[in-house]
């Protein structure tokens, strides 16, 4: 994959492009700067992993001196935490999504599942940086207590909506353990399709999780 293709597609979880990334001396607003470092931070973890992830190669991709970072951040593993926040973003913005959508429980299950398989959250981009940050959640308390408010809220959007479809139909079925195995399912597909999409598609991996959730609820409209 390219370098403008890995960017366009983590365009999402950034809210400027790389090209834009602002002058060493330049005089921004704290927020403006603290951003930016967040987005080198992800590049540095999209192209090189954890490995990627020092004082030395985000300051450089950011094009700012190294004791900004201390300035905006208290220390590197709070930038790490505040890169996990913001690529789990779109899971929060999925789950708070479900909460205007005109329509039943149908609708607010497409939206949560519409939005684990579009960039950002469904690319090969984002698969370094991911596997780097999950690594990261099984040491480093404050990263798994960051995990587990997405997670919870994710998976909550998702149990929420296959609760209600199986109350309009009137089926019994463990919600959240559907919504769990689903979560698995995707993430499942998701490496799987970054490592040899010849094996799996986009398309195929949507398909099959619909279908695990489908053989407890039954057909739904696609």
């Amino acid at each position: 994959m390219t370098a403008n293709k890995e960017t366009a597609e983590l365009a999402p979880l950034l809210n400027t492009s790389q090209e834009k990334a602002a002058p060493r001396f330049a005089r921004q607003a704290r927020d403006v700067r603290r951003q930016m470092l967040i987005e080198a931070a992800i590049r540095c973890l999209a192209r090189g992993g954890i490995a990627a992830f020092t004082v030395d190669q985000i300051s450089k991709e950011a094009r700012v001196s190294r004791g900004l970072i201390n300035h905006h951040f208290k220390g590197i593993e709070d930038l790490l935490q505040a890169v996990y926040e913001a690529m789990t973003q779109s899971m929060g913005t999925a789950a708070r999504a479900t909460l205007f959508v005109d329509g039943g429980a149908r609708e607010r299950l497409d939206t949560v599942l519409n939005a684990m398989f579009t960039p950002p959250m469904f690319s090969k981009a984002s698969l370094r940086a991911w596997l780097a940050l999950w690594g990261e959640v099984a040491t480093n308390s404050r990263l798994r207590a960051a995990h587990r408010r997405s997670y919870d809220t994710y998976r909550q959007a998702l149990t929420d909506a296959i609760s209600g479809i199986a109350r309009e139909r009137s089926k019994r079925v463990d919600a959240q353990a559907l919504a769990t195995t689903s979560i698995a399912l995707m993430d499942g597909l998701w490496i799987e399709w970054c490592l040899d999409s010849s094996v799996v598609t986009r398309e195929g991996a949507k398909r099959a999780v619909y279908e695990v959730i489908e053989a407890r609820l039954g057909k739904l409209k696609r």
